[in-house]
């Protein structure tokens, strides 16, 4: 599914653009440079993911959403996953309750398109 880049953008922890990864990890400068060359040809292949629930959600992807403010893109692809209330990462940020209401009923519209599922056993 595709979200506002703005609504997405309430939930990082970080900037990519204005903190940088620890340089053993990636050279964030030029990993972005590289990943918006890409992105400006392919579009993001692989969805952000943004975990929720009523109190808090979490983000990862912090990278792709960086060049995609870059790119000026008024929406991301975004794989969205429900979090149970505990425990709350530290890196968790509070939810919005108009931004619960969109995610809630973007999730739930996506899993009804998938139908029902064999329980597991």
């Amino acid at each position: 599914m595709v979200l506002p880049t703005q609504l997405v953008t309430r939930y990082q922890v970080v900037d990519r653009e204005l903190v940088g990864a620890p340089a053993d990890v990636v050279d964030t400068p030029s990993h972005l440079n590289a990943l918006e060359r890409d992105i400006a040809l392919h579009g993001i292949l692989v969805p952000l993911d943004l975990a929720f629930n009523e109190e808090f959600a979490t983000l990862d992807g912090h990278h792709r959403l960086a060049v995609a403010r870059r790119l000026g893109l008024a929406t991301v692809p975004v794989a969205l996953r429900r979090l149970p209330l505990t425990p709350r990462p530290w890196w968790a940020q509070t939810m919005d309750p108009q931004d619960f209401t969109v995610l809630d009923a973007e999730w739930s519209r996506a899993h009804r398109m998938m139908g029902p599922r064999p329980l597991d056993s």
